[in-house]
C-alpha cells in the first residue's frame, strides 16, 4: 500500500513539473538560436558594441564610439539588418499607439522609435519594438524603448557637441 502511494505521488509530481521544464528548455533553445543568428549577421560588420540588447527576434546596439546604431530583426525567413550613422540623425521620437474602445484605452497596439535625419531628402527610419499583431504579450517593451530613446538621444547630442568642438 505504501509503495503504491509513493509511486503514485512520484508520477503526479513528475507530471506536474514536466511541462514547466519543457517550456523553460524550449525558451532557452529559442534564445540560443536567436543569439546564434544575430552573431552570424554581425560577424562581418566588424563593429564592437558597447550597449546591446536582444529580445524575442530583435537586436539593437550602439557601437563603442557612439557613431553606429544597429537594428536587426527576423521576418519570416529573412534577416533585416539596419546600420544607422548617428551623426546623420537630428532627433529621436517614441511613438506609442493604443487600441481604443469607446474612448477607453484597451491595450498597447505598437511601440516604435522614429529617427529623423538632418537632411530632408532621407525618409525617417522607424525601429519597431512591439507590435500586437506579431507579439501577443508585451515583455517590458515600454521600459526598453524609454531606455533606448535616452541612449540614442544622448549619443546624438554627443555627436553634435563633438562637431561644434572641432
Amino acid at each position: 500500500m505504501k509503495t503504491s502511494l509513493v509511486i503514485l505521488s512520484i508520477i503526479l509530481i513528475v507530471s506536474l513539473f514536466l511541462p514547466f521544464l519543457y517550456f523553460v528548455l524550449n525558451g532557452t533553445r529559442n534564445t540560443a538560436s536567436t543569439k546564434k543568428l544575430i552573431n552570424s549577421a554581425l560577424k562581418d560588420s566588424g563593429i564592437i558594441y558597447r550597449l546591446k540588447e536582444i529580445w524575442r527576434k530583435n537586436f539593437i546596439g550602439i557601437s563603442n564610439d557612439h557613431k553606429i546604431l544597429t537594428n536587426i530583426y527576423f521576418e519570416m525567413e529573412k534577416t533585416i539588418v539596419t546600420n544607422i550613422n548617428l551623426a546623420e540623425i537630428k532627433q529621436c521620437f517614441v511613438i506609442k499607439n493604443y487600441n481604443y474602445d469607446k474612448q477607453k484605452i484597451t491595450g498597447l497596439k505598437n511601440l516604435c522609435l522614429e529617427l529623423s535625419y538632418k537632411s530632408s531628402g532621407k525618409p525617417n527610419t522607424i525601429i519597431n519594438f512591439y507590435d500586437v499583431d506579431k507579439d501577443l504579450s508585451e515583455d517590458f517593451e515600454l521600459q526598453r524603448i524609454e531606455k533606448w530613446h535616452k541612449l540614442i538621444t544622448d549619443a546624438i547630442s554627443e555627436q553634435q557637441i563633438l562637431k561644434t568642438a572641432s
